[in-house]
């Protein structure tokens, strides 16, 4: 059983970002027991606005060049790195008209989603090479830029989220600059490819999507502020980063190798045993790390912000269910992706951009009831989706004489190309 989970693509890739998600989840509590609440909970809606901007800050790019293979050279670099400058003055128009943040968390928003957009998009590049140990660290540099700013901030006991948030901006930019290096120095030299701009239409399909995913995975940080306010927002930060986290990481993980890894195989027969095997041991995981969670998660709680939050097993229970069907989502969205047409890529568009108002209106209609009932109107949505998201992948996992065969260009190895 150990060694067919260390077989497990999915899982391996899922344990590398889980090294990244401790930091992140150790970073967030350590700044929950130094940081007044409102502070946090604003410290909480930074990350949430930049998880959202800066995952899609290349529009669609990296994962054209994740999904073809294609390199990032000169012409996809300039890009990339217009197309995350434009998103980072949209993240921090934003951040000041909508959320009516400080100045110093507005530029922090700009900063932060300009260097994950070329951390997204240095990550396409080493995704579509099938570099995926190099790519699952290069887009994690959130997550070590935050617990070198936790551990700081612990050590000199940052006062405010400007302070918390502008140091977490240097380190981010310095760490973009050194995997957009690393991008030039593997670069090498390849075959003519397509221009990014004659694949804007892909690029906008597949942003679409990914844009959706990622708003939908941070709708909690998003919305909890101004429907039930900053201090639940602060509450269900520690909640997510205890007990949502994990779920988080097996969903990226799951879209991560699946994508570049069935877009490949042989056919039907072979996309279903991969889907098959991939789920059933990401399943076993997640009904025995959910049982480790719901016993160790309101101690440590307590213990490591010394008091301050207590989780209750009704919060727990309704994370759990948000993480299981985030991680349902993962798997039926990377077979839509990896193998569908355009056609079928704008009806996927449809589905997440449907399932995420529903979300945003069930959390709205319970926000009366409190948090627990807020997130449980969230999981509305994401039922919606892994049920509609289900049906567009049906198709491609029967055998090709009662589906539909994936297009030409989704059963090419990058290397014909």
């Amino acid at each position: 059983m150990l060694k067919a989970l260390y077989r497990s693509a999915s899982l391996r890739t899922a344990a590398a970002m889980g090294l990244g998600g401790v930091g992140f989840s150790l970073g967030s509590v350590l700044l929950a027991r130094v940081l007044p609440t409102e502070e946090y909970g604003l410290v909480s809606l930074v990350l949430g606005i930049v998880a959202v901007a800066g995952l899609t800050a290349p529009l669609g790019l990296d994962q054209v060049a994740a999904r073809r293979g294609i390199r990032l050279d000169a012409s996809w670099r300039r890009a990339a790195l217009g197309a995350s400058a434009l998103t980072a003055s949209a993240a921090a128009t934003v951040a000041a008209l909508v959320y009516h943040l400080s100045a110093a968390l507005v530029a922090s928003v700009a900063l932060i989603t300009l260097a994950l957009g070329m951390a997204q998009s240095a990550g396409g590049h080493f995704q579509g090479q099938q570099r995926l140990r190099t790519a699952v660290w290069v887009v994690q540099i959130l997550n070590g830029a935050l617990t070198l700013v936790a551990l700081v901030a612990l050590a000199v006991r940052l006062p405010s989220a400007g302070e918390v948030c502008s140091l977490l901006a240097a380190f981010s930019v310095l760490a973009a600059v050194a995997v957009w290096w690393l991008v030039r120095r593997h670069e090498g030299a390849g075959d003519a490819q397509a221009s990014p701009w004659g694949l804007r239409w892909e690029s906008m399909s597949l942003l679409s999507v990914q844009a959706c995913g990622s708003a939908f995975m941070q709708l909690e940080r998003l919305l909890l502020g101004p429907i039930v306010g900053l201090h639940d927002l602060a509450v269900y930060s520690v909640l997510a980063a205890l007990v949502s986290s994990p779920f988080r990481l097996l969903q990226s993980a799951v879209q991560f190798t699946l994508i570049p890894t069935l877009r490949v195989a042989a056919g039907a027969r072979a996309r279903r045993a991969k889907v098959a095997r991939e789920a059933a041991l990401v399943f076993v995981t997640v009904a025995a790390g959910s049982g480790v969670i719901w016993v160790l998660a309101p101690p440590l709680a307590r213990w490591l912000t010394a008091g301050r939050y207590d989780l209750s097993h009704a919060l727990i229970a309704a994370t759990l269910i948000s993480g299981f069907l985030k991680v349902l989502s993962g798997f039926t969205t990377a077979v839509v992706v990896s193998c569908g047409e355009e056609r079928r890529l704008r009806h996927l568009t449809f589905v997440c951009w449907g399932s995420l108002a529903i979300g945003v209106a069930g959390a709205f209609f319970m926000g009366a009831w409190g948090l627990v009932a807020v997130l449980y109107g969230i999981s509305a949505g994401w039922l919606i989706r892994c049920l509609c998201t289900a049906w567009l992948a049906l198709p491609f996992l029967r055998a090709t004489r009662e589906g539909v065969a994936p297009p030409r260009e989704a059963r090419l190895h990058p290397s014909s190309r």
